[in-house]
């Protein structure tokens, strides 16, 4: 069961209906991030363009996958708005427990400062 807990948070203006893009990935500009180096955390209410979306940026979250992905494997935002696997690149964290696409999965990740390998 993928579980968060004792996370950071900061709030953005959503830029566009985030309201069915919770626990994926948001930009600073309010948008569904497509990118780990654009991404600032992961989005945790349901945000009309707008309002204020909270997202989680450092700590232990949960979010869905775009693809299988192993447990202790790096993660990072792919264009869709979900989280892969990736190696040697921009990452945003480490997967907790092992996920198929689609899944909703745990990881701990940072945002801010563990972006890059």
């Amino acid at each position: 069961m993928a579980v968060e807990r004792n996370y950071e948070t900061l709030t953005v203006t959503a830029s566009q209906d985030l309201t069915g893009h919770m626990y994926k990935p948001v930009d600073l500009a309010g948008g569904v991030a497509e990118a780990s180096l654009a991404a600032m955390g992961i989005l945790l209410n349901k945000a009309y363009t707008g309002d204020h979306a909270t997202l989680a940026y450092k700590g232990q979250m949960k979010a869905y996958a775009g693809a299988a992905i192993n447990s202790g494997a790096q993660v990072g935002v792919t264009t869709s708005g979900f989280l892969i696997t990736v190696t040697g690149s921009a990452y945003v964290g480490i997967a907790l427990e092992s996920a198929g696409s689609g899944d909703i999965f745990p990881f701990v990740g940072d945002f801010i400062m563990g972006q890059v390998a």
